[in-house]
C-alpha cells in the first residue's frame, strides 16, 4: 500500500558525518562513507516502541540499508513496524475474532514492511538538512479474518501505518541525535558542510574549511547593535592583507586600509565584566590581546598602542565569542565572530 509521506527530520542524523569520521581525516575537506559502513550503522539502530492506549502497540525494528540511489540522491532503507491492534468492540467480524485461536485480550497482530528513502543535503547555513520519504508501507500477516478486518477498518488501519511511520521517525531521530551530539566537537573540526556526493557504493561529505590556525577566543562581544555597545570597525590592508580593528570610523594607522564593515559591538569600559584588550602593531601584523605585555612579543617587532577596545570575559546577554586566528603562511592575525574564520584561505 503506497504511502507518500514527507517529513523533514534530522534523521539518521549526522549519523552520516559524526559517527564515522576517521581520525586520519583531520584537516581533510572530504569524508567518504562506504556502503558497508553505512549499512552497519543502520543495522545497529535499536528498536523504537510505540503505543496508543486502547488502540495499538508495538515497535519499529530491523532497520537496514537497501542501497544508494546516486541519480535521485538518496539512501534506500527498510524497516519493520510490528505490533497488536484492538478491533471494533462489536459486530460480526469481532465476534469471529473472539472465537479465533490467536485472539487474546481483544488484540490482533499486525506487521508493516516499510521502505523509506533518506536524503541529506547541505543547508544554506552550512548545516545538514535531512528528509525522510516513506515510499511504501506493505501489510503482511493479515490473512484470513485479520485481512478482512483490515479491509473493513480501512482509514483506521491506514492511520495506524501513518502514525507509526511518521511518529516513530521523530523518535528515531532523537535517539540518533543523542549519539551525534557526543561527536559534535569532532564535526566542528571539519568546518561546515557545503555539499554531498552520492555514488552507488558510497556517500561523500564535502566541507568548507579555513587554513588559518585557531588561537582561542579573545573575549566576547555582541553581533548586533545594542544600547551602550560600541561598533568595532574592521579594516584590511589591501597591500599586506593585515587586519586592523578600531573604535574610530577611520584607521588609526597609515597604509592603504579598506573598510570591511563592523566586526561586532563591544562593551563600554564601564560595563560589568568588560576587560581591556591591548593593541600591538608590527611592520605587517596587528595583535590584540588581554595581556598588557603583549604575550611576550619582541619590542623590536611590535609596538604597544595601549587599550584598543574592551571585550566581555564571559558570554552573557547574547554576547558571542570573538575568535582569534593566525595565518602561518603570511604571519598575520585575524579576529572574527565566525567560528571558521569566514573560510579564509
Amino acid at each position: 500500500m503506497p504511502q507518500r509521506l514527507r517529513r523533514p527530520v534530522l534523521v539518521l542524523g549526522l549519523l552520516l558525518a559524526l559517527a564515522i569520521a576517521p581520525a586520519g581525516a583531520r584537516g581533510a575537506t572530504e569524508i567518504k562513507l562506504d556502503k558497508g559502513f553505512l549499512a552497519g550503522l543502520v543495522d545497529k539502530l535499536p528498536p523504537v516502541p510505540f503505543d496508543k492506549e486502547g488502540q495499538y502497540r508495538g515497535s519499529v525494528h530491523s532497520f537496514r540499508l537497501v542501497g544508494i540511489d546516486p541519480n535521485q540522491r538518496k539512501l534506500l532503507t527498510a524497516f519493520t513496524a510490528e505490533g497488536e491492534f484492538r478491533p471494533p468492540a462489536s459486530g460480526p467480524v469481532s465476534e469471529r475474532l473472539s472465537r479465533s485461536d490467536d485472539h487474546a485480550d481483544g488484540l490482533r497482530k499486525f506487521r508493516f514492511e516499510i521502505k523509506a528513502s533518506v536524503r541529506v543535503e547541505a543547508g544554506l547555513d552550512g548545516s545538514p538538512r535531512f528528509w525522510v520519504d516513506v515510499d511504501e508501507v506493505k501489510r503482511t500477516e493479515l490473512e484470513g479474518v485479520a485481512g478482512l478486518l483490515a479491509k473493513l477498518l480501512g482509514r483506521q488501519f491506514d492511520e495506524i501505518a501513518t502514525r507509526v511511520v511518521d511518529g516513530r521517525s521523530a523518535e528515531i531521530n532523537q535517539k540518533l541525535n543523542a549519539q551525534i551530539m557526543k561527536r559534535a566537537a569532532l564535526y566542528k573540526d571539519y568546518g561546515v558542510l557545503c555539499g554531498v556526493d552520492y555514488e552507488a557504493d558510497s556517500v561523500t561529505l564535502r566541507f568548507d574549511l579555513t587554513r588559518l590556525t585557531r588561537e582561542g577566543i579573545a573575549g566576547h562581544l555582541f553581533p548586533e547593535p545594542r544600547p551602550g555597545a560600541l561598533p568595532l570597525h574592521r579594516w584590511i590592508n589591501s597591500r599586506t592583507g593585515a587586519h586592523l580593528y578600531t573604535l574610530a570610523e577611520t584607521p588609526n594607522r597609515p597604509g592603504p586600509y579598506v573598510s570591511e564593515g563592523i566586526a561586532g559591538y563591544v562593551p563600554d569600559a564601564s560595563e560589568p565584566g568588560a576587560a581591556p584588550i591591548y593593541g600591538w602593531h608590527g611592520p605587517r601584523d596587528h595583535l590584540y590581546t588581554a595581556d598588557p605585555n603583549g604575550e611576550g612579543v619582541r619590542p623590536r617587532l611590535f609596538q604597544p598602542e595601549g587599550v584598543a577596545f574592551y571585550l566581555l570575559t564571559e558570554p552573557r546577554d547574547g554576547a558571542v565569542p570573538f575568535h582569534r586566528f593566525f595565518d602561518p603562511r603570511r604571519g598575520l592575525h585575524f579576529y572574527t565572530i565566525h567560528p571558521h574564520a569566514e573560510f579564509a584561505k
